[in-house]
């Protein structure tokens, strides 16, 4: 995947063509480096990026007005992945995760379906044979990560105590 979504546009703010962003990133600091962004296949470059308590914010060249800012409602903003972030060590973006094969130690159980993000730890929803399960997506479960190869490897022990299964 080229591209990388990194937020989505909420409203226009204003009458000025600026962009209310729900961000999907856990660091909104990233939209201040920005240059350029994609929205519906379309580069737009960023003229500025601005972070509140409110918020973040864009202006974007060619979007001078309300009415232009309120055609991009509900669009995904993305960018190109050689432009994203480094992610440090043991950190991934959740789209590189998504359909990775799971393990419980050498055994496959199913497939990463979805990652939920909450405050204190995402949850790692698996599609098996048994129905959806869901882990909490710490440490003491997580043996091995490998997003190139799409492979997840979980400690046996700790998956059959932390568990949940969707009914």
């Amino acid at each position: 995947m080229d591209r990388i979504t990194v937020g989505k546009i909420a409203k226009p703010q204003g009458v000025g063509g600026e962009l209310k962003i729900a961000p999907l990133t856990d660091d909104v600091n990233r939209f201040k480096s920005l240059k350029s962004v994609f929205i519906d296949g379309k580069v737009y470059s960023v003229v500025k990026a601005r972070i509140s308590p409110n918020g973040v914010f864009l202006t974007l060249d060619g979007v001078s007005d309300r009415n232009a800012a309120e055609i991009l409602r509900n669009k995904d903003i993305e960018v190109n992945r050689k432009d994203a972030v480094r992610l440090e060590k043991d950190r991934y973006f959740i789209v590189d995760l998504i359909s990775s094969d799971v393990f419980v130690g050498e055994e496959k159980i199913g497939s990463l379906a979805d990652v939920l993000q909450y405050g204190s730890a995402d949850v790692y929803v698996i599609s098996t044979k048994k129905g959806r399960a869901m882990i909490p997506a710490i440490k003491r479960i997580l043996v091995d990560i490998d997003a190139e190869n799409k492979k997840i490897v979980l400690d046996r022990q700790a998956f059959e105590d932390l568990v949940v299964y969707e009914e």
